[in-house]
């Protein structure tokens, strides 16, 4: 009994399955009081209703990735072998700081310019050739993402 505890604790798939889910109630804590906690708001216009959304999205995520770790053990625990990957913090890593920059990037040029930039230095660090399909994804994906939100929804871009 101790082993299959011992087991599930050291498995990776469950660590980040804990680690996303108190991402996500921490994130749902802070959404809900700082909605309650102005007064007269209503859902459909709280600036709060998309990080609660988010939240949710990622607890489910979060159970999902438990299930799995638990299905990894129980393959285990019959003898089965470990289909377990690495991380590459590398990848990590640049994906991260391009993230960073991104944000950083559309307060000084823009959604769209930022938005291209970031799209091309991904498709280009993830090994795409191609120059016409990094470029027309870039600019359909940014586009269609402008229209849809800032046009048709009015929603503000940064």
């Amino acid at each position: 009994m101790e082993r299959n505890k011992n087991n599930i604790l050291s498995n990776r798939k469950i660590q980040e399955a804990i680690f996303f889910l108190i991402i996500s109630i921490s994130l749902m804590i802070y959404s809900l009081k700082n909605h309650y906690s102005t007064l007269g708001l209503q859902w459909k216009i709280s600036p709060y209703l998309f990080p609660l959304l988010i939240a949710i999205f990622i607890g489910l995520l979060s159970i999902s990735l438990f299930i799995e770790g638990i299905r990894d053990n129980r393959s285990l625990d019959k003898g089965n072998e470990c289909k377990c990957t690495n991380t590459k913090w590398k990848d990590v890593l640049f994906t991260i700081l391009v993230s960073v920059s991104y944000y950083i990037a559309m307060g000084l040029i823009g959604f769209i310019a930022s938005t291209l930039i970031f799209l091309v230095a991904l498709f280009i660090y993830l090994g795409e050739k191609r120059i016409w399909l990094i470029a027309l994804i870039s600019i359909i994906s940014t586009l269609s993402v402008y229209i849809i939100f800032g046009v048709l929804l009015h929603v503000m871009l940064p």
